[in-house]
């Protein structure tokens, strides 16, 4: 600012001894070029000045307080200033004196310094407006951190149950359970876990015979006849009563080619119309022992229990034979051939040869 007022007292101190001399053309100075120059680059670097102010400025601008006016600075604005130095302007001056052609000649110089200063006083004024007017800046609102909602409180309501007292099971029903799983373990195939769960079922049960029949015919399907008697002459020592495992006993005994030994499992001890089978096979052993009359009572005893049976027939009729009633023998071959259908073909070809051995 300071050169611009200086440049102005200068062009005060020109124009009045311009005026009162007898002016003539003078020629063109030749620091009028360099003058020129000098405005320019005082425009330039005011320009400069601006930009660099925009681009340093923050980006939100709060409103700038009132700067004080500072009266002996030069005011560059868009209105006129009246004060009492000359003002200049691109105008023309009308006044009541003539004006002479050397003042026009010498204020066409200064006339284009105000053209110059007036387009420097607009920048500064449209800058000054820019600076002014706080430039509106939006902001994205950054998202607010979401609080985790407190989940509602379901109210359950308990449900009625049935509460079912699983009773423990009787001893019956426990043994009736273990009875099928070694039928189960059997049929798969699995004779050794059947074996198992019999043998447990005799440690609960040790009076009744079925675990101890169970057990020597498993044995026996194993080909362990010493195991299977074991089993059975545990269930006589134990004093358990049975027909069948009497009956078991001596067949093993009759394998072994034990006669008297199988007689003596075979005592009269059970009712015949309860247990003919064992009767059958007692007749049988005394009559290999060739105790005729013990064997014959027993089959006598049989055919009237039983005289749709051909082989109680068959076996009265052998025994009568060697006891020689030989027409009483006849009798019974005849019976047996009535009732041949239970018999096998080689019986029917023996009774047929000794009804005509004994024909009379």
């Amino acid at each position: 600012m300071s050169v611009i007022n200086k440049m102005l007292q200068d062009l005060e101190q020109r124009q009045p001894h311009a005026i009162g001399a007898n002016p003539k053309p003078p020629a063109a100075p030749p620091v009028a070029v360099s003058f020129n120059w000098r405005v320019l680059t005082l425009v330039f670097m005011l320009m400069v000045c601006v930009i660099l102010a925009w681009f340093w400025q923050p980006k939100t601008v709060q409103a700038l307080p009132q700067a004080p006016i500072l009266t002996d600075t030069l005011i560059l604005t868009n209105t006129p200033i009246l004060t009492n130095t000359p003002i200049l302007t691109n105008t023309p001056i009308h006044t009541n004196r003539p004006v002479p052609a050397a003042t026009l000649a010498n204020t066409a110089e200064p006339a284009n310094i105000v053209l110059a200063l007036n387009a420097v006083a607009a920048s500064a004024a449209a800058s000054a407006d820019m600076v002014k007017q706080p430039k509106t800046v939006v902001s994205t609102p950054e998202p607010l951190p979401l609080k985790p909602q407190p989940q509602p409180q379901l109210t359950v309501t308990p449900q009625p149950q049935l509460l079912v007292d699983k009773a423990p099971l009787s001893d019956t029903e426990r043994q009736l359970n273990m009875r099928m799983l070694a039928n189960a373990s059997e049929a798969a195939g699995d004779t050794g876990g059947a074996i198992v769960v019999w043998q447990q079922i005799l440690a609960k049960q040790p009076a009744q015979p079925e675990a101890y029949l169970n057990l020597a015919r498993l044995w026996l399907t194993q080909q362990q006849i010493v195991s299977a008697s074991q089993v059975l002459l545990q269930a006589r020592q134990n004093g358990v009563l049975s027909a069948e495992i009497n009956m078991q006993l001596a067949q093993l005994a009759i394998r072994q080619g034990n006669w008297q030994q199988a007689l003596d499992f075979l005592p009269a001890e059970f009712q015949l119309a309860n247990e003919p089978e064992y009767f059958g096979l007692k007749a049988t052993v005394l009559q290999q022992l060739k105790q005729f009359s013990a064997a014959h009572n027993w089959y006598q005893r049989l055919h009237q229990l039983q005289p749709e049976q051909g082989r109680w027939s068959l076996g009265a009729a052998l025994v009568s034979e060697q006891l020689g009633l030989a027409a009483e023998a006849h009798q019974y071959y005849q019976r047996a051939w009535q009732q041949r259908q239970a018999l096998s073909a080689s019986s029917h070809d023996f009774i047929q040869q000794r009804l005509k051995a004994t024909e009379p």
